[in-house]
């Protein structure tokens, strides 16, 4: 009979989430975040550049244009910035690195990809297939 080591395989080892790692998680998180909301500001202040300015029908059509694909850009950091503010304020409660679905905790490289991200890689499949089924 072979004997079974108690050896932990180095998958365990590479999912735990340590304080350091934490640590680690919480700092990239919060420089996001500055990036983020520095992004934001800028692609909302371009947005709002007074199209008066430009005589031409050409230059404010193109002036339109842009303004609207700046503020889509703009809702998109919102809507990041939303998750990244998500994802901090679970470290007051420690649940960051945990499935919102199951519970169980999410791969440290799925939150090396993304550190704001809510779901394992299983139960966001999940939640894709049920979106698919309902035609959304």
């Amino acid at each position: 009979m072979a004997k079974k080591t108690s050896k932990p395989s180095e998958v365990d080892e590479e999912e735990t989430l340590t304080p350091e790692l934490l640590e680690k998680f919480k700092a990239r998180l919060k420089g996001e975040r500055t990036k983020v909301l520095g992004n934001l500001k800028t692609h909302v202040s371009d947005a709002i550049q007074d199209p008066d300015k430009f005589a031409d029908e050409s230059d404010q059509a193109s002036q339109q244009v842009s303004q609207t694909f700046l503020l889509r850009l703009a809702d998109k950091e919102r809507k990041l910035l939303n998750e990244i503010d998500n994802a901090l304020g679970k470290f007051e409660d420690d649940s960051y690195g945990y499935c919102e679905g199951t519970g169980d905790p999410i791969s440290v490289k799925r939150l090396e990809l993304r550190p704001w991200t809510r779901y394992s890689v299983e139960y966001k499949q999940v939640l894709e297939k049920e979106k698919k089924l309902r035609g959304s």
